[in-house]
């Protein structure tokens, strides 16, 4: 990673710590090198050998708009010798042969330590292994084959592991001005595959997200995303996102976005079947369908119903918002489709199948009625549901049909 602002970069790598932990579980970020260890012994059943590992880290990491090296090896400290060279050592053979030509700057030394052994004739790290211990700390101290030590594994080199937070916040300044909402979408893109890898990695999810578009000279705004049940699907978010920002008007051209998730929950994944044809899968497909809907109108726009305890038709429903938990008794010989009036008919265009059903109620609230309710077949062999009125008003009225 070049070096830059070391405050950003510092914020970059605990954001990509957190994310690498969908490959491995230990990740160590060393407090003084703009670079990440992982422990991939455990991993190679899942993703290959340390090669093919490698050579995905960085497409992914090429992905989200990093630049990063890769190498392995049996120790830390020639894992990170080894990844600017491309390498991947498989024992401490292969450490003192592959890597004893790299120059004497490559090595983890200050500057003062490098000049006193060039003075010296060193010039390569083979040139060091040749020399005993006794001889190295007569010269340079104990910390100089300490290190050498490290590199080749000879001596313990334990490392504090990198816990990820329980939260998400990343910032993506624009390398240069967007005006319109369809621009945003390939940066939002970036930002949702990086939150997403961080999710898979600590197995978690998301419900609610939080969007911050940032202005040259005028207040942010601030886009809130709820969802009916949690993800960790980045295409399912854009989608979500896509509907969201196509109401959205921008100010001013947008120089930074900000994408914050304040809760991560646990991710519960389920069993898929091949055609998606399961109840849980089709209510799945259902939360989405709401979930666009109501980025698109509005959150209003968008209800469920539940029950209400009234024996009348009309008035054993309400709305209700879709996070609450439907209240319904299923009555088999009702009809889930009601009109929104009941319409006047002649029984006689009818067959009667079953009925009646006496309906009797609402003497106290003023909208009484009197009612023998009937499931009735029409000419083209509709179901149907229709009345029979005796109060406020008589006669025979159409009030609902069958699936």
């Amino acid at each position: 990673m070049p070096e830059s602002n070391g405050a950003a970069e510092r914020q970059a790598l605990q954001r990509l710590a957190a994310w690498c932990y969908q490959y491995s579980s230990q990740v160590c970020m060393p407090s003084s090198r703009n670079g990440l260890f992982l422990e991939t012994a455990a991993s190679k059943r899942l993703f290959g050998r340390t090669e093919q590992l490698g050579q995905r880290l960085r497409q992914e990491l090429g992905d989200l708009g990093y630049q990063a090296l890769a190498g392995s090896a049996p120790t830390p400290e020639a894992a990170w010798l080894a990844a600017p060279e491309g390498l991947h050592l498989a024992s401490p053979a292969d450490i003192r042969r592959q890597l004893g030509p790299l120059p004497l700057d490559r090595l983890h030394f200050d500057a003062a330590q490098r000049t006193s052994m060039e003075r010296m004739g060193f010039r390569q790290f083979r040139d060091l292994l040749r020399l005993p211990r006794k001889s190295l700390t007569r010269r340079f101290g104990p910390a100089l084959p300490d290190y050498l030590e490290r590199i080749l594994g000879t001596r313990p080199d334990p490392r504090a592991m990198y816990h990820p937070p329980e939260t998400f916040s990343s910032q993506l300044e624009m390398p240069a001005e967007i005006h319109s909402c369809q621009g945003l979408l390939f940066p939002l893109k970036r930002l949702l595959e990086e939150l997403c890898g961080v999710l898979r990695g600590g197995d978690n999810a998301v419900q609610s997200l939080q969007l911050n578009l940032g202005y040259e000279d005028h207040p942010s705004t601030s886009l809130n995303l709820g969802l009916q049940s949690p993800t960790q699907d980045a295409d399912r978010l854009l989608s979500v996102l896509r509907e969201r920002m196509e109401r959205l008007q921008l100010p001013q051209a947008v120089r930074e976005i900000r994408l914050e998730a304040a809760t991560l929950l646990k991710f519960n994944a389920g069993q898929h079947s091949l055609f998606r044809d399961t109840p849980t899968e089709q209510q799945q497909d259902i939360r989405q369908l709401a979930e666009r809907l109501q980025a698109r109108l509005g959150n209003e726009a968008v209800s469920g119903l539940t029950g209400v305890q009234d024996h009348r038709p009309e008035y054993s429903w309400r709305p209700r918002t879709l996070d609450e938990r439907p209240d319904c008794i299923p009555l088999a010989h009702r009809p889930p489709w009601l009109l929104p009036n009941p319409k006047p008919c002649r029984i006689e265009h009818f067959e009667i199948l079953a009925g009646p059903e006496r309906i009797e109620s609402g003497w106290w609230d003023g909208r009484d009625c009197r009612r023998d309710y009937f499931i009735v077949r029409d000419n083209h062999g509709s179901t149907l549901w229709a009345f029979r009125e005796y109060k406020p008003r008589r006669g025979w009225y159409l009030h609902g049909i069958f699936a």
